[in-house]
């Protein structure tokens, strides 16, 4: 789980699950959250719009979460025998609301 912070109070998370036996990295839910509020799918890109974000700036936002703060802390860390170029068998997969 990853969280940024857009502005005082509005939170954008990130929820990433390893699969083993699929070998696999999911993006398993993308939210934002606003005064005790959850907006998911179509409601999280109309309020990314109010901040002049949209679902280009999100995969961008996802793919930096997953590669720099996750895997990448990850392989410097632990796995030596892996790195972004080398994924072995791995895959990542986002959230279906990105890929559209």
């Amino acid at each position: 789980m990853y969280d940024l912070e857009l502005q005082k109070g509005v939170t954008l998370g990130f929820i990433f699950k390893y699969n083993s036996s699929k070998k696999l990295f999911l993006q398993k839910e993308v939210y934002l959250s606003k005064e005790d509020t959850t907006y998911e799918g179509q409601q999280l890109l109309d309020q990314l719009a109010t901040y002049g974000k949209d679902r280009a700036w999100l995969k961008k936002q996802s793919k930096k979460v997953v590669e720099q703060y996750i895997l990448g802390t990850w392989f410097r860390n632990g796995s030596s025998r892996y790195s972004l170029k080398n994924l072995g068998d791995m895959k990542i997969e986002y959230n279906k609301l990105i890929e559209e």
